[in-house]
């Protein structure tokens, strides 16, 4: 159980983190917010070469790396395209991808760093009555001593006026 909330908390920690800029700096000429002048817009921002640096944990270590909490700096370096459409009635569709690099320093120099590729996609279907959300969540990396990190995730939670209808989450390491 502890692996499971320890990777869904760094999966959470990347996405929402790798995702902040794409919703941050961008602008469009007819807004993207359901309300009483609403009207249908669609909206796209890619970001490139970003790099962003965190402290974290990293689930998923395979041996030889010791057991215990596992914490360091984390540094992303990616891209990210993020897309919202908002049709006159109010409902909305968001997408996102993110894809890069990281490294992984830990802050006890006795266990290994990490580095390697990462991929996460989120997406969010709106109206008055429901919701869907969903998301992906990959990575795959090499330690300094030879151990490697392979993670990957998928989320789905649907609700209805009636409340949480579907929700799951799969983690693989």
């Amino acid at each position: 159980m502890r692996k499971v909330v320890l990777a869904t908390l760094f999966t959470f920690g990347w996405v929402f983190v790798a995702s902040v800029p794409a919703v941050a700096g961008g602008n469009s000429s007819t807004p993207c917010f359901p309300g009483p002048q609403a009207s249908t817009c669609t909206f796209t921002q890619n970001d490139h070469g970003l790099t962003q640096t965190f402290p974290s944990s990293v689930p998923c270590i395979d041996a030889p790396a010791p057991p215990g909490p596992f914490t360091g700096l984390l540094t992303l370096t990616f891209n990210d395209v993020f897309h919202i459409t908002v049709n006159k009635a109010g409902d909305v569709w968001l997408t996102g991808t993110t894809a890069g690099t990281f490294s992984f320093t830990p802050f006890d120099l006795s266990r290994p760093s990490y580095t390697g590729h990462f991929a996460s996609w989120f997406g969010a279907s709106l109206n008055k009555n429901n919701y869907v959300f969903h998301d992906t969540f990959n990575v795959h990396g090499t330690g300094s001593d030879g151990s490697t990190l392979s993670f990957h995730m998928i989320d789905h939670m649907s609700v209805s006026a009636s409340g949480v209808t579907l929700t799951f989450d799969k983690i693989a390491c």
